[in-house]
């Protein structure tokens, strides 16, 4: 896995869907995780290529998706700063 993911970001009115990739696309068909707030991408051999969580607020806000094969990522908003975290490990974004 890329150890920079790009994140894509453009709230308006406060919020907005958020996408965090860890490769270039393209990225074939969407899967929906455990928990339905957005879509995740995977490689045939199971490898997490990008997420998608559905709305996400600029303010302050802390979401988590599961992926089917138990991968967990985090994304945390506050004070505009962004953090995201894959299975408990934070990284640093583009």
């Amino acid at each position: 896995m890329k150890t920079k993911p790009k994140i894509f970001f453009h709230p308006l009115e406060g919020s907005a869907p958020f996408s965090i990739y860890w490769y270039p696309g393209p990225y074939g068909d969407a899967i929906e995780p455990k928990e339905l707030n957005g879509v995740y991408f995977a490689a045939p051999n199971g490898e997490l290529l990008g997420v998608q969580f559905d709305d996400v607020d600029e303010g302050n806000d802390e979401q988590v998706m599961t992926t089917k094969s138990g991968t967990k990522v985090k994304v945390s908003l506050k004070s505009g700063k962004v953090t995201v975290m894959l299975d408990g490990k934070e990284q640093k974004v583009a």
